[in-house]
This record gives structure tokens, sequence and C-alpha cells, in this order.
């Protein structure tokens, strides 16, 4: 259903679009680059011990009527372990090292073709490692339609409809240790400018299993953020993912949220 409704929205009639396909592929003339770089952590010390870092490098290439684009994000944290359970962070338990308490790394890479000013159509791969959710290697591809609903100097909505082929290799000790998964997807994105030096984002994307229509994921991300000077901004930012049906023996909700400096390179 919710992938019908999403269809009609973007392939709405555009009544005020009057430029042709022809005329603006003439006027996108100028290369455009941009890439922005975050990096954040957290440090506690004293009665417990553990500290967190966590880095993404952003950047894209638009020529004519193509953009080429790329994240790599990763999370890590390390800390002390109550290894019996009492409470409390004993001496000996100080004198092993660091048990791993946090690691995943996703990077994606997406290509768009552009027909008009607020249509294309993308390509994307992409991998994921996270133990803790219990994927050893998570790789995807996807292909799909995207479309501006709405786009003024101050607000961008965008909509997009696809298809995702991910092949899902588990951790040691689930059974059976790999299964591949042919996804539709949905996603819905804002970005709102308060002013030139605030901004607020919230981008929404569901995966419903094609072939288990009962297996559906949901990821959320909401981010406000302000300009500190021409170069650098403060971005607080809270991540939600969820799997109604996740690999065996962990949990289906991870939520993470995030304090990080971002620096716009290009």
């Amino acid at each position: 259903m919710w992938f019908w409704l999403l269809s009609t929205l973007c392939f709405a009639e555009e009544p005020d679009f009057q430029e042709t396909v022809k005329d603006w592929k003439e006027e996108q003339q100028e290369p455009e680059a941009d890439l922005s770089a975050e990096f954040g952590g957290s440090l506690t010390v004293g009665n417990t011990e553990f500290f967190t870092v966590s880095g993404a490098l952003r950047g894209g290439y638009r020529w004519r009527v193509n953009r080429l684009s790329g994240i790599a994000a990763g999370l890590w944290g390390r800390g002390r372990v109550d290894g019996n359970g009492n409470g409390t962070i004993e001496t000996d338990e100080r004198q092993v090292p660091m048990a791993e308490t946090a690691r995943r790394v996703a990077v994606d890479t997406r290509y768009d073709r552009f027909f008009g000013d607020r249509n294309s159509l993308y390509a994307l791969v992409g991998t994921l490692v996270d133990p803790f959710s219990g994927y050893d290697l998570r790789s995807h591809e996807q292909i799909g339609y995207s479309r501006h609903l709405a786009k003024t100097d101050h607000t961008d909505l965008i909509a997009e409809i696809g298809v995702d082929f991910a092949q899902e290799n588990y951790v040691e000790g689930v059974e059976p240790n790999l299964q591949n998964v042919l996804a539709g997807r949905a996603m819905f994105g804002l970005q709102h400018n308060f002013s030139e030096h605030a901004g607020f984002s919230n981008t929404v994307e569901v995966f419903e299993n094609l072939l288990t229509p009962v297996d559906l994921r949901v990821n959320n991300i909401a981010a406000l953020s302000t300009r500190l000077n021409g170069t650098l901004s403060l971005k607080l930012s809270h991540e939600l993912r969820f799997d109604n049906q996740p690999v065996e023996g962990f949990r289906p909700l991870d939520q993470t949220g995030l304090i990080t400096v971002t620096a716009t390179l290009l």
C-alpha cells in the first residue's frame, strides 16, 4: 500500500514546470562539487571507562545531467567490562585491555541521471559492517526514481521509490549464516534552513521484503545544525534503525545520538 501511495506522489503531474528537458539540459553546463567531513566522540573516566569516536565523509560531483556521490561513515567504541556483574569495575578488571563495545562502518556510492529539474533515476551500491547488530558483512545494490516534491530557497522535500537487493552475511553462531533479501524501498527526505546559520533535516527510509512482506525495516535520521563560521558547523543528530525481524539473537531497535563538528571542504 505505502509503495503505491508514494508512486502516485512521485509521478504526479507538475503543472508549474514549464521548461522542457532539452532547455534544462542546455542550462546545466557548470560542474559542481561538494565535500564535507564530520567528527565526534565521547570519553568517560573514573568509576567507568569507555570512549566512542564517530566520523563521516560525504561528497559529490555533478556535471550536466549526471551526479556521482558517496558517503563513508563509521562508529567505534571500547570500554571496561564489569565481568563479574557486581556493578563495579574492580581493579583486576581494569588491568585487562578494554573490550570493543561498538563497531559500525557503512559505505555507499550513488549515481543519478537527471531529467528535468526535479527528477532523476539512480543506482546505488553499498556495504555495511555491524557485528553488534549481527552483520559480518552486508552488501546491497539499489535502483530507483527520485523526485523533488518541493524545492525553494529554504526547503527541499524529496521522495524516492526503488528496489534494493541485499546479500547478508551474519556473524559466527547465526544459522543460516547467509541470506539474500529483495526489498521495495520508499524514502522521504526534508531539508529546511531556518536561516543562513541554522537548519533541520530528517530522512525516513522504509524497506519491505517483497517475498516476505512482514519483514519490514525503518531507518530515520534527524539532525539540527548551526553554522559556527564559514567552514565549520555543529550538528546534533539522532539515528533510529528498526527491524521487526532482526538477525537471530539480536534486538530489533538501535538508536544513536551524536554531536559532531562538520567541516565543509568544498
